[in-house]
C-alpha cells in the first residue's frame, strides 16, 4: 500500500451515480485514493467512471449494449464476472487496498459477489439497503462488513452523514497499522457451538500450549462453510471437528445448515481429522413459532423434545430414526477420507443439553436431566441415540480402510477425558505416529460395534 490507500468504489451508476460520486469524494477527503467502477446492467454507460462498464465487460467480449438484450439476471452475471476479473487485476497491480460498494438489491448482489472474490483481510464494505434483513446471501463466508444507509437514493443531511462515515470507515480499515510479526504457526481448525464449549476450549488449549494457532468457528452454517473453504484452500493442517450438528440441520430442515459438502474438505485433501457428534442430538430453529408444527406434534416420539434456549433460538430433539439417517450421512462423508481420520462418539451424551443428570460443569445446571436426553434401554447411563447412529454409520462407512477408526468413549462429550482423547489423537496424526486402533484399549473405550 502506498501513502494513500487505493479504494475501489463500485455501484450501478444510472440509478446510484450521485451517491457513488459522493462516496468517492468523501474517500478522497478521508485520505484515500478512490477508483470508481461501474456496475450498471441497463445497457448504457454513465461515461464518467474510472472503470466504466465497457471496461468491465471487455474481457468477456461484450459491450454495454449487449446487456440490454438480456434478462437482468444474465446481465448481472456478466457484470459480476467482469468485475471479479477487474478487482483481481487491480489487486495484483497493488492498486486495491479496500472495496466500497453502494447499492440496492441489484447493486448489493453484484457488488458482494465481486467483493467476495477478494482474499480474507482485504477490507470490504457494502453500504446497502439490504442490510436490515437476511444478509447471508451477501456476506456468505467472507469478511464483508455491511452498513445500512437509511435511504436508497438521495443526498441530504441524513444520508451524507452516513455515506461520509462509510467512506471514512473503509479508508480507516485499509490504512490499519501493520500487524506485529508473530511468526507463522500451524493452524488447527475446530468447530464449536454452545453445547460443546467445554470440550472445545479444553482441546483448543492443548494445541495452543504446544505452539499451534486455533481457528474456532461457530457452527451456525456460515461457520461450517468457512471451515470447509479454509481447509480446501490449504490454511489448516489438522481438524478437530468436535461439533457437527450442521449436518443434522442440513438433513432435517434446521436453520443452521452448512450445506451438503460439510465434513468433506479434510477427507478430500488428506488433512488429519478427529471428528465427533457434538450437537447432533438436536435440530435448530429460530423463535418457537418458526418450528414446524409437525415436529411439535411428535413430542411423544422417543428423542423428540422442545428446548427454548431464548426468545430467538429453539432446539428440537432428534428422534432415533432421524439419528440413523445422520449416521449414514456421516459414514458416507468419512468414507472418502484419504488422510488419518478418527470418529469419537461419547456414549453418555452429545452436548450440554444431552445429560442424564444435571451437571453444571458439563453445561447443564438442571435441576432435571437435559431436555435432549433419552436413555438407552439396556444401558440407562448411555444416550439412546448412539445405537441407531452406529447402525446408520455401519451401512455406509468403509471400516476396512486403514486410515479410518471409530472410537466409542464411555464419557460425556464435555468431560475433560473426551477432549483430551480427541486432542491426543490429532496430535499423533500431525506427528505421524497415529495408527488405526492405537487407542482402542484405553480405559474409557468400548468395543465397536456395540
Amino acid at each position: 500500500m502506498g501513502e494513500k490507500p487505493w479504494i475501489l468504489v463500485a455501484g450501478i451508476l444510472d440509478t446510484k451515480g450521485d451517491e457513488v460520486r459522493y462516496l468517492a469524494d468523501r474517500v478522497r477527503a478521508a485520505g484515500g485514493e478512490p477508483t470508481v467502477m461501474e456496475l450498471t446492467v441497463g445497457g448504457e454507460e454513465a461515461g464518467w467512471a474510472d472503470i466504466g462498464v465497457s471496461v468491465v465487460l471487455a474481457p468477456l467480449g461484450k459491450l454495454p449494449a449487449d446487456l440490454a438484450t438480456l434478462p437482468r439476471s444474465e446481465a448481472a452475471a456478466l457484470v459480476t464476472e467482469g468485475g471479479r476479473r477487474i478487482v483481481q487485476g487491480l489487486l495484483e497491480a497493488g492498486r486495491l487496498d479496500g472495496m466500497l460498494v453502494f447499492g440496492g438489491s441489484m447493486g448489493t448482489s453484484i457488488g458482494s459477489a465481486i467483493a467476495s472474490s477478494l482474499p480474507i483481510g482485504v477490507p470490504k464494505l457494502l453500504v446497502s439497503t439490504m442490510t436490515s434483513g437476511d444478509v447471508r446471501p451477501y456476506v456468505g463466508t467472507k469478511d464483508i462488513a455491511m452498513l445500512y444507509p437509511i435511504a436508497e437514493v438521495g443526498l441530504n443531511t441524513v444520508t451524507r452523514r452516513v455515506l461520509n462515515n462509510a467512506a471514512a470507515g473503509i479508508v480507516g480499515m485499509a490504512a490499519a497499522p501493520a500487524l506485529e510479526a508473530t511468526g507463522e504457526k500451524p493452524l488447527i481448525g475446530c468447530m464449536m457451538f454452545g453445547v460443546t464449549t467445554p470440550c472445545v476450549l479444553r482441546a483448543s488449549k492443548h494445541f495452543e500450549d504446544r505452539g499451534y494457532d486455533m481457528m474456532v468457528n461457530h457452527a451456525v452454517g456460515s461457520g461450517g462453510r468457512s471451515m470447509e473453504e479454509l481447509i480446501a484452500d490449504g490454511y489448516v493442517v489438522g481438524v478437530l471437528d468436535i461439533t457437527t450438528h450442521e449436518i443434522g440441520d442440513e438433513l432435517l430442515g434446521g436453520v443452521l445448515s452448512a450445506g451438503p459438502d460439510r465434513l468433506t474438505a479434510a477427507g478430500r485433501a488428506g488433512v488429519p481429522q478427529v471428528v465427533s457428534v457434538g450437537g447432533l442430538d438436536m435440530i435448530n430453529f429460530g423463535a418457537r413459532d418458526t418450528v414446524p408444527e409437525r415436529l411439535i406434534a411428535e413430542i411423544d416420539v422417543p428423542g423428540r423434545s422442545v428446548y427454548i434456549h431464548n426468545p430467538t433460538v429453539t432446539a428440537i430433539g432428534v428422534t432415533l430414526d432421524e439419528v440413523r439417517t445422520i449416521g449414514r450421512a456421516v459414514g458416507e462423508k468419512l468414507s472418502i477420507a484419504t488422510g488419518p481420520t478418527a470418529l469419537c462418539v461419547p456414549l453418555r451424551g452429545w452436548g450440554a443439553v444431552d445429560l442424564r443428570v444435571a451437571d453444571k460443569a458439563l453445561g447443564w445446571a438442571g435441576p432435571e436431566a437435559g431436555p435432549m436426553w433419552v436413555s438407552d434401554p439396556d444401558r440407562p447411563e448411555w444416550t439412546a441415540r448412539t445405537r441407531p447412529f452406529l447402525d446408520g454409520l455401519a451401512e455406509t462407512l468403509d471400516t476396512t480402510k486403514p486410515n479410518v477408526d471409530v472410537l466409542l468413549v464411555d464419557v460425556h462429550m464435555n468431560e475433560p477425558a473426551f477432549a483430551d482423547l480427541m486432542a491426543e489423537l490429532l496430535e499423533e496424526m500431525l506427528g505421524g505416529t497415529w495408527r488405526k486402533g492405537s487407542h482402542q484399549d484405553g480405559p474409557e473405550i468400548v468395543a465397536f460395534p456395540l
